[in-house]
Protein backbone atom coordinates (compact mmCIF):
# COMPACT_ATOMS: atom_id res chain seq x y z
CA UNK A 1 0.00 0.00 0.00
CA UNK A 2 2.80 2.34 0.86
CA UNK A 3 4.52 1.86 -2.52
CA UNK A 4 1.38 2.49 -4.55
CA UNK A 5 0.67 5.71 -2.63
CA UNK A 6 4.27 6.81 -3.01
CA UNK A 7 4.14 6.10 -6.77
CA UNK A 8 0.97 8.17 -7.12
CA UNK A 9 2.42 11.09 -5.19
CA UNK A 10 5.61 11.06 -7.27
CA UNK A 11 3.89 10.58 -10.61
CA UNK A 12 1.50 13.54 -10.24
CA UNK A 13 4.22 16.25 -10.42
CA UNK A 14 5.87 14.43 -13.33
CA UNK A 15 2.56 14.29 -15.23
CA UNK A 16 1.82 17.96 -14.48
CA UNK A 17 5.28 18.96 -15.70
CA UNK A 18 4.85 16.88 -18.86
CA UNK A 19 1.46 18.47 -19.54
CA UNK A 20 2.92 21.97 -19.07
CA UNK A 21 5.79 21.21 -21.44
CA UNK A 22 3.41 19.84 -24.07
CA UNK A 23 1.10 22.84 -23.81
CA UNK A 24 4.10 25.21 -24.04
CA UNK A 25 5.32 23.37 -27.13
CA UNK A 26 1.90 23.63 -28.78
CA UNK A 27 1.65 27.35 -28.02
CA UNK A 28 5.17 27.96 -29.39
CA UNK A 29 4.18 26.16 -32.61
CA UNK A 30 1.13 28.39 -32.91
CA UNK A 31 3.26 31.49 -32.43
CA UNK A 32 5.78 30.36 -35.02
CA UNK A 33 2.99 29.62 -37.50
CA UNK A 34 1.49 33.04 -36.78
CA UNK A 35 4.87 34.67 -37.43
CA UNK A 36 5.09 32.91 -40.77
CA UNK A 37 1.63 34.15 -41.65
CA UNK A 38 2.53 37.71 -40.70
CA UNK A 39 5.70 37.50 -42.82
CA UNK A 40 3.54 36.39 -45.74
CA UNK A 41 1.18 39.30 -45.11
CA UNK A 42 4.12 41.72 -45.07
CA UNK A 43 5.35 40.37 -48.41
CA UNK A 44 1.87 40.72 -49.91
CA UNK A 45 1.54 44.28 -48.64
CA UNK A 46 4.93 45.16 -50.14
CA UNK A 47 3.82 43.79 -53.52
CA UNK A 48 0.58 45.77 -53.31
CA UNK A 49 2.54 48.91 -52.43
CA UNK A 50 4.85 48.40 -55.41
CA UNK A 51 1.93 47.91 -57.79
CA UNK A 52 0.18 51.03 -56.46
CA UNK A 53 3.37 53.06 -56.92
CA UNK A 54 3.79 51.74 -60.47
CA UNK A 55 0.17 52.62 -61.25
CA UNK A 56 0.67 56.12 -59.84
CA UNK A 57 3.71 56.63 -62.07
CA UNK A 58 1.76 55.51 -65.14
CA UNK A 59 -1.19 57.75 -64.28
CA UNK A 60 1.16 60.71 -63.89
CA UNK A 61 2.72 59.89 -67.27
CA UNK A 62 -0.71 59.78 -68.91
CA UNK A 63 -1.70 63.08 -67.28
CA UNK A 64 1.48 64.70 -68.56
CA UNK A 65 0.82 63.46 -72.08
CA UNK A 66 -2.75 64.81 -71.90
CA UNK A 67 -1.44 68.21 -70.81
CA UNK A 68 1.06 68.18 -73.67
CA UNK A 69 -1.59 67.30 -76.26
CA UNK A 70 -3.95 69.94 -74.84
CA UNK A 71 -1.19 72.56 -75.09
CA UNK A 72 -0.43 71.55 -78.70
CA UNK A 73 -4.11 71.76 -79.63
CA UNK A 74 -4.42 75.16 -77.95
CA UNK A 75 -1.39 76.43 -79.86
CA UNK A 76 -2.77 75.01 -83.13
CA UNK A 77 -6.13 76.71 -82.58
CA UNK A 78 -4.30 79.96 -81.83
CA UNK A 79 -2.31 79.70 -85.08
CA UNK A 80 -5.46 78.93 -87.10
CA UNK A 81 -7.20 81.96 -85.59
CA UNK A 82 -4.23 84.17 -86.44
CA UNK A 83 -4.14 82.92 -90.03
CA UNK A 84 -7.90 83.35 -90.39
CA UNK A 85 -7.79 87.02 -89.34
CA UNK A 86 -8.03 89.59 -92.07
CA UNK A 87 -5.24 92.16 -92.11
CA UNK A 88 -6.45 95.57 -91.02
Amino acid sequence: MFLSGFAMVCSVPVLITAMLLISRHISQRRLSLGAADSADIVRRLERIEQSVEASAVEIERLAESNRFVARLLAEKVGVVREVGKSPT
